[in-house]
This record gives C-alpha cells, structure tokens and sequence, in this order.
C-alpha cells in the first residue's frame, strides 16, 4: 500500500469505513490528458521557456486560463505523479472529458505568446 493511501485511511472516516468494509484502500489514479502527455515530452528547463500559455478547449480544457510558462501549466495539470481517487485538483473539473485528439507542437505553440529557441 502506498504511503498516500495510508494516510487518507488514517485521517478520512469515509475512507476508513470503505478500507474496513471492502478491504481495498482508496484508489491511486494518474492525471492523464493529451496536453500532459505533450508536454511530458519536454523537459523542465525546456517548460520554463514556453511563456504566455492560454488555456483553450483547442487543448482539452474549458476556460481561457492564462499561465506565465507552461512548467507552471503542467504543475496546475498534475499536481502529484498519482492522486487519490477521492482529491479534488482544479484542472480535473476543467478538462473535457471526451476530448481524445492527439496533440502536436504546433497545438502549444499556438497558444503560446513565446516558443523556446
């Protein structure tokens, strides 16, 4: 069991009760969307210098947010590696449930005000 699933059992009575009646802890999911699986595959340093993001349903996700640099969009997209099933984390209410397209380069650099050279 994971450290994480300890601690909800421990500190969350509904999530006890589940543990005891059902023998399974709370369930560890992993953030996924198109957009954090296209800007998994830029490193960190290369994230910082992906300035001006905005945030439209072009990239899976209601709203026109705007970020300073897309290492902060992918912090605000995956919070943690795995989540409690139960956690609540503001990009999850946001993204668009049936969007599935695959993304490219060119989808962020549109919504970038600056690309990285």
């Amino acid at each position: 069991m994971h450290p994480r699933q300890i601690k909800a059992i421990s500190q969350s009575p509904g999530a006890l009760m589940r543990y005891r009646r059902t023998g399974k802890p709370p369930a560890l999911i992993e953030p996924r969307s198109p957009l954090i699986t296209l800007l998994e595959q830029y490193s960190a340093c290369e994230r910082l210098y992906m300035r001006g993001i905005t945030l439209t349903p072009t990239l899976g996700y209601t709203g026109h947010l705007k970020f300073r640099d897309a290492q902060r969009l992918y912090r605000w997209l995956k919070p943690q590696p795995r989540m409690l099933e139960f956690e609540h984390w503001p990009a999850e209410s946001r993204r668009i449930k049936q969007f599935h397209k695959k993304l490219s380069e060119h989808d962020l650099k549109m919504a970038c005000a600056t690309w990285y050279q």
